[in-house]
């Protein structure tokens, strides 16, 4: 567990806006099981609550993408490279965020790298069911508005198809990152222990895993779920002290 984690602090507004969007989302859900049992006036201010509830997601979700999350990671990469060479290129610092006992370098940095694609690969791993849930829920809604709807109301299919276009994406997405963080995994795992970094002319190749890991978080934008990584810390901080004493450099 980090000691000191300046950065911290600048994804609240991003979690805040992931709080909310989890709860519409239920919301919506909930409005859509409702509305099979409303008619008349009723079922128009249901409707509109589910307009409202699915514009909201969506709007909350842009929101935090383009902004909140975007400048947390801005910081996130900075301190990451500033920690791996002993650099300042901020005011904010972390302490403990990394554990591994390589001098500041190259091989620092992609060491930092491949602790971070092993604890990420783990939680987004844990993630998939949850995420598959709310998919499958979404397309359900969706369906049930389509159909329930005999009034023809576009504006709330329209809603809703945008509402489940953005749950069904998450979780496109999050299936497609594990897949890329395992296969990252493996390659820095063979760079580092299976072969080991005996040359400079390695740097190179170690420079674009950690690239690479960068545009995968940046591209896919997953937000680790918290309750995993506290839940599961312990047991992956020792694997991970056992897998980063396989680490062999000249």
């Amino acid at each position: 567990m980090s000691r000191r984690d300046d950065i911290n602090k600048l994804y609240i507004p991003s979690q805040k806006l992931e709080k909310f969007c989890k709860i519409v989302f239920w919301l919506n859900c909930v409005l859509s099981l409702v509305n099979i049992f409303l008619s008349g006036m009723a079922t128009d201010i249901v409707s509109i609550l589910q307009i409202a509830s699915a514009l909201g997601f969506v709007s909350a979700s842009v929101i935090d993408d383009g902004l909140f999350w975007y400048n947390a990671e801005h910081e996130r990469r900075k301190n990451s490279i500033q920690t791996a060479f002993g650099i300042r290129l901020s005011e904010l610092e972390t302490d403990g965020y990394y554990n591994n006992s390589v001098p500041p370098s190259m091989i620092k940095y992609a060491t930092n790298t491949f602790e971070s694609v092993y604890f990420s690969k783990f939680i987004a791993s844990k993630m998939l069911i949850y995420s598959l849930v709310k998919s499958l829920l979404a397309i359900i809604v969706l369906i049930s508005v389509s159909w329930i709807i005999a009034n023809g109301n576009i504006l709330l299919i329209i809603a809703q198809a945008v509402f489940s276009a953005y749950i069904v994406e998450d979780t496109v997405y999050l299936t497609i990152y594990v897949n890329r963080l395992n296969a990252l995994y493996d390659s820095i795992y063979t760079a580092l222990i299976t072969t080991g970094v005996h040359s400079s002319q390695k740097m190179p190749i170690l420079l674009s895993f950690c690239t690479e890991y960068e545009c995968i978080k940046a591209h896919y934008k997953i937000r680790l779920d918290s309750k995993i990584f506290i839940k599961y810390n312990h047991e992956l901080s020792e694997k991970w002290n056992t897998i980063s004493t396989h680490i062999t450099t000249d």
